[in-house]
């Protein structure tokens, strides 16, 4: 499987769960950028493979919403034309300050391959920059090998 599709699947689990309604899930209401906020550590990281909180304090509701997104990968990524053992790493850090709402990505294939890709906003859309010649382009993924 490319990396690229497994960056795309990982990324519509997080825009799912960023939009609050978990419709990869069924419907299924949470605010995980408020639980964010109010965490001790101001993030909530999520591991959507196995469905755990990786990082910051959560609700039982959230906890649960993310084991529940770990049950719904292996029929999503059929749906995708992907194999949940594609993964190696899956997981997405939520946190919002005042300003925006900002999401990190990361992936890694069972190849080895990694990335972290940077997100921001409802739905979750690649943050901008201006390149070289002064035109607006999204950032690239940040790659490199699993450690």
């Amino acid at each position: 499987m490319k990396h690229d599709r497994l960056c795309a699947i990982g990324h519509n689990l997080a825009d799912s769960m960023a939009s609050g309604l978990g419709f990869v899930i069924g419907y299924y209401p949470m605010d995980v950028f408020g639980e964010a906020a109010f965490s001790p550590m101001g993030a909530i990281e999520v591991d959507f493979l196995n469905g755990h909180i990786l990082r910051g304090e959560a609700s039982d509701s959230l906890q649960a919403a993310a084991a529940h997104y770990a049950e719904a990968l292996p029929e999503f990524c059929r749906a995708n034309g992907a194999d949940p053992a594609d993964f190696e790493n899956l997981s997405a850090t939520f946190d919002s300050t005042a300003l925006e709402r900002r999401v990190v990505l990361k992936v890694t294939d069972r190849r080895g391959r990694s990335s972290t890709t940077e997100y921001a906003g409802v739905p979750l859309k690649r943050l901008r920059v201006l390149d070289s010649l002064g035109r607006i382009r999204t950032t690239p993924r940040r790659a490199g090998l699993a450690s």
